[in-house]
């Protein structure tokens, strides 16, 4: 019976790690699931939302095989309004048929054609580089994959997130697509089979020994028998009896040697019999150690199960979305800093073409066109890095235009000279006086718009913040904030009349009735330009006994402003004033003579009767709501000479 049990015991033990191994091999299921994609070759681009990528469980992949194979992530708001004017599939997950589905989408018709006309496609665009996507990997990348023409890219998706699949924008989707799912190696099982399994065994082996004990018990002496096993220990004490020594030889030293053998025998005796009783515990506590030392995923899970559906919703909010996140804000000033500098290099406009737009583009293109023509120049754009300041504002919105404000770090342009040569008012140059030590390049505010989906932000204004101010507090750029109307009236000056009353304050000084708005104690722009810079201008002219007359005009420039709330009743207002320094001969013997940069920029030469140059100020303030009771502070300006005529 002790026989029948032991091997039961074994058997049973035999099953159970089968079956645990089992769960971890065999029976484990397919460590992938994989959907194929029915693709429509007509369709450029094929879309898959976060929701159909959650209907199958395990870590997706999107894997598209293609020499120009593109896979990008985005918020689907942003994804759907890239796509919305092309031709477009969209990809839903069957999960009884096990694969994918594919439906055509049409293009939206933004603008109606006119009656018996046909309406306009837009041309398809590459996807690559779009400021709206989280994440893009093309076949091209580092690493995309093993085989050289196979894109696997791993995609964790919230609810409210896309996936887009694409070539080049010009060739259809790759036919040879797939949705992979890595399956989670969870055997909840594994691990208590296999622990049974263990148990067992030790049970097993231990009924058996005492079985064979129990037989061996009366094949040894009568006499002496005690302590457990004595059956198996007789077996082994006569297996050691036979493998024994010699026996004593005949002599006076006989007893003794033989006492001697005999107290070793015993010793050695005792010492076999401990490691024997330590052997089976030791034998159950590394089976014990082994099998809890496994991996959780071999045990069932008692406590509440927590999944992604578990999740709490966030909770509804009548503000509009951020647009971007801070990974794709830091992303959008490297790509332009690298522009910019790249531009700055090569004093090349058509670069500058990628990223920058209105009076930025404007500010760059006139100091290109100088700098060419006058390598000593002594005006250089600082050159904008992609170190960012912490000071941001990112309106909130779901629409486009979209526009953004960042502070960055700036380097001093590489050519800029050590000795300036500064324009006298008449046009004759001279060599300032050296520094010692070289000013400190100024950080920089950059104002961004992106004015549709298809496009990438682009820089609009370029304003060198003053030293030593302060920004206004302001709310979390990952808040985002309001882009506010020019004509809002809970400002001291409404956004779009502050730039027309900072041009008035610049061509009349500062008892004019529109200075009383601003905090001009410490201006240093109304101390060198507009109208102080006229009479000083005029002052030095009258002194050599000239007859030139010397004015300024000053408006406000034609980009719009753009006003961002900062969250706290104020107002960041960005605005351009064009000043108009005008030069007459006035009917006299003296007349303005246009040379440098005047002559690089206009092409004019030598004397003129009328001379207006004009330079560009791009100017940062920040306007206080009617009720702070404060005025309005200049933070930043950008000057520049932007344009000549006669």
């Amino acid at each position: 019976m002790r026989y029948v049990l032991a091997i039961a015991a074994l058997v049973i033990s035999g099953v159970l790690l089968l079956l645990g191994i089992g769960q971890r091999t065999f029976l484990a299921g397919p460590s992938e699931i994989s959907f194929p994609v029915e693709t429509n070759s007509e369709a450029g681009y094929a879309l898959i939302d976060g929701t159909e990528l959650a209907k199958v469980p395990g870590q997706a992949n999107v894997v598209v095989r293609s020499e120009q194979a593109f896979v990008a992530t985005g918020q689907t708001r942003d994804v759907e309004g890239w796509l919305e004017p092309y031709l477009h599939a969209e990809l839903t997950v069957d999960k009884q048929q096990q694969r994918l589905l594919s439906a055509l989408i049409a293009p939206a018709v933004v603008d109606a054609p006119e009656a018996g006309a046909e309406a306009e496609t837009p041309q398809p665009r590459d996807p690559r580089g779009s400021d709206l996507w989280l994440e893009e990997r093309s076949i091209d990348d580092e690493g995309a994959g093993a085989d050289a023409s196979t894109l696997r890219v791993p995609v964790s998706l919230g609810a409210d997130q896309s996936v887009l699949i694409a070539s080049n924008g010009e060739d259809p989707v790759p036919t040879d697509v797939s949705l992979v799912w890595a399956q989670d190696p969870n055997t909840p099982w594994a691990g208590p089979l296999l622990a049974a399994g263990g148990l067992f065994a030790l049970a097993g082996a231990v009924m058996y020994l005492l079985a064979i004990d129990h037989n061996r018990r009366g094949l040894g002496p009568r006499r002496g028998r005690r302590g457990p096993l004595q059956g198996i220990r007789n077996v082994f004490s006569k297996r050691g009896a036979a493998r024994g020594t010699a026996a004593p030889v005949d002599g006076a030293d006989g007893g003794s040697a033989a006492s001697g053998g005999g107290s070793a025998s015993m010793r050695a005796d005792r010492r076999t019999r401990l490691r024997r009783r330590l052997a089976i515990p030791a034998l159950g506590a590394v089976a014990v150690i082994g099998l809890t030392g496994c991996s959780p995923s071999y045990w069932p899970q008692f406590g509440p199960e927590t999944t992604q559906d578990e999740t709490p919703a966030p909770t509804p909010s009548s503000a509009a979305p951020v647009p971007v996140t801070d990974g794709q804000l830091s992303r959008i000033v490297q790509r332009i800093s690298n522009v910019a500098n790249e531009a700055d290099d090569a004093l090349s406009v058509d670069l500058l073409g990628d990223r920058f737009v209105g009076d930025a583009l404007a500010q760059r293109t006139a100091n290109y066109t100088i700098r060419a023509t006058m390598p000593d120049y002594s005006v250089i754009p600082p050159r904008i890095t992609d170190d960012e300041l912490d000071y941001e504002l990112v309106q909130s919105t779901e629409s486009w235009p979209r526009t953004l404000f960042v502070t960055v770090a700036s380097t001093r342009g590489v050519d800029d000279p050590e000795d300036p040569v500064v324009e006298d008012a008449d046009g004759e140059g001279s060599e300032s006086e050296p520094t010692e030590t070289p000013a400190a390049s100024p950080s920089l505010a950059l104002v961004l718009t992106q004015e549709t989906p298809q496009d990438n932000y682009h820089v609009s204004r370029v304003i060198a913040l003053r030293g030593g101010i302060s920004m206004p507090q302001a709310a979390p750029a990952e808040e985002g904030t309001a882009l506010l109307a020019n004509d809002i009236e809970s400002l001291v000056v409404p956004p779009g009349e502050v730039g027309a009353q900072f041009a008035a304050v610049l061509q009349g000084g500062p008892d004019v009735p529109e200075a009383e708005a601003f905090d001009i104690a410490e201006d240093t722009l109304l101390q060198n330009y507009g109208k102080t810079l006229a009479e000083q201008a005029q002052v030095q002219s009258d002194g050599k006994g000239q007859t030139m007359v010397y004015s300024v005009a000053a408006r406000q420039g034609d980009e719009d402003p753009v006003a961002l709330s900062t969250g706290v009743g104020g107002a960041l207002v960005a605005t351009t004033v064009i000043e108009e320094q005008i030069v007459d001969a006035a009917g006299g013997r003296y007349k303005p003579q246009a040379n440098g940069a005047v002559t690089a920029l206009s092409g004019l030469t030598g004397e003129q009767e009328r001379l207006v140059q004009e330079v560009a100020h791009q100017l940062l303030f920040y306007v206080p709501s009617k009720t702070d009771g404060s005025k309005i502070q200049l933070l930043g300006v950008t000057s520049e000479l932007v344009g000549v005529r006669n």
